[in-house]
């Protein structure tokens, strides 16, 4: 719109008596400016003649001034509005940076290397959408696995912020979530099993797994597991346990969907063993020999399996700035001092916060490791879990 000053001249004529006054018609709340034509209309003003002088020129030029003004204000609006917002809620696809697509999953450790560097620098949401293009629509992506890309979680702090990013932006449709019951869990977790789905309705698809017996079968309660392996079998053998109550029920459904990679809540910030942990990690399987087998890409599936910790290097602090900020659920053991929560037996509050969130977790057990059981070499004996020689006939 072009707005000419010559224009004004012609709606001010000889004034009689007073100084120029503009009285708003109360039917007219604005004055219109007519978009067929590049001339003001006043119409909609009533307005007193006057004789033109060197105050009404100065009136005129600052009216003249603040219209140009406005419309510069309109055309860069109208651009603005072109503009991608950068955290909408939108698809999967949406803001995603296209050269994420030229990112596919590592075959080497300098690969790997390079890769890490690229997505340490990425939020969060382009770093999830990444991997779900690669191994769901890219290159990467193969019709024989079922659910390709997982969410394990125990529905801490930072597994609700991946998964309220999930839902935002609509990846939870294709990505399911595995949450592990060791029959030993506090009586709000298990509640809090029931609020995240009311939470996240439809959307969320949900599987709890239980530790299973290979005579009794799949056990439900805990007077179940004390009667077949006694009341301190957690204190007793640690390693087992966790093995039988977490890692077995766990991996098992992800050799059942041909998982390629898991999507876990550690961060740096942890501390211990989590210090230099990387955005993407293979985790491998301490039973397999691929070398032998003949595989050169020491990346395999049949080797192991890809991790995936987008909020690696997120603090304690913005993981709760954000839960806070987006309303996102989370147990209310948290708002009675717990940072950490695990099973009943083995979780308590943390002397201070200077200990580092994870200091509840086996505190006066005599455990140094403060690692959960998830996160160990996978020395693991599954029903129906391929060998290499079979996922090599494939």
């Amino acid at each position: 719109m072009v707005i000419r000053l010559r224009d004004l001249d012609r709606k001010v004529v000889e004034a009689k008596s007073s100084p120029p006054k503009f009285h708003q018609r109360q039917d007219s709340p604005v004055p219109s400016l007519r978009s067929s034509s590049s001339s003001l209309d006043f119409s909609d003003l009533d307005s007193t003649p006057v004789k033109p002088s060197s105050s009404s020129r100065g009136f005129r030029w600052i009216v003249g001034l603040a219209l140009a003004s406005l419309a510069v204000a309109v055309t860069i609006g109208r651009g603005m509005q072109r503009l991608p917002m950068h955290d909408n809620g939108g698809s999967a696809e949406t803001d995603k940076p296209e050269s994420l697509y030229k990112m596919p999953l590592p075959t080497s450790q300098n690969e790997l290397a390079d890769l890490n560097d690229k997505l340490a620098g990425l939020d969060p949401k382009f770093i999830l959408q990444w991997a779900h293009h690669h191994l769901h629509d890219g290159a990467d992506a193969d019709e024989r696995n079922s659910h390709p890309l997982v969410q394990a979680t125990s529905f801490g702090p930072t597994g609700l912020v991946i998964l309220d990013h999930l839902a935002k932006y609509n990846l939870l449709e294709t990505i399911p979530v595995i949450t592990m019951d060791t029959l030993h869990l506090f009586r709000e977790s298990y509640t809090f099993y029931e609020t995240v789905q009311s939470h996240y309705k439809s959307s969320l698809h949900l599987t709890v797994t239980k530790p299973k017996h290979e005579v009794h079968g799949e056990m439900t309660t805990k007077q179940q597991f004390q009667d077949v392996y006694g009341s301190d079998f957690w204190k007793a053998d640690p390693k087992t346990y966790t093995k039988l109550t977490k890692s077995e029920p766990m991996h098992q459904k992800l050799e059942e969907w041909n998982a390629v990679m898991w999507i876990t809540g550690r961060r740096r910030s942890q501390g211990g063993e989590r210090v230099k942990l990387d955005i993407l990690e293979f985790e491998p399987y301490v039973f397999t020999n691929a070398t032998e087998a003949g595989f050169s890409d020491p990346f395999h599936p049949s080797r192991g399996r890809w991790k995936l910790n987008p909020l690696a290097y997120w603090s304690y602090d913005e993981v709760w700035s954000y839960i806070r900020k987006n309303s996102v659920p989370y147990n209310t053991l948290y708002d009675q001092g717990y940072t950490s929560i695990g099973d009943e037996m083995t979780t308590s509050l943390p002397a201070s916060k200077s200990e580092g969130e994870r200091s509840g977790r086996f505190a006066g057990f005599g455990v140094s490791n403060k690692e959960c059981g998830l996160h160990v070499d996978l020395d693991l004996d599954l029903p129906g879990m391929e060998t290499t020689d079979d996922k090599m006939s494939k």
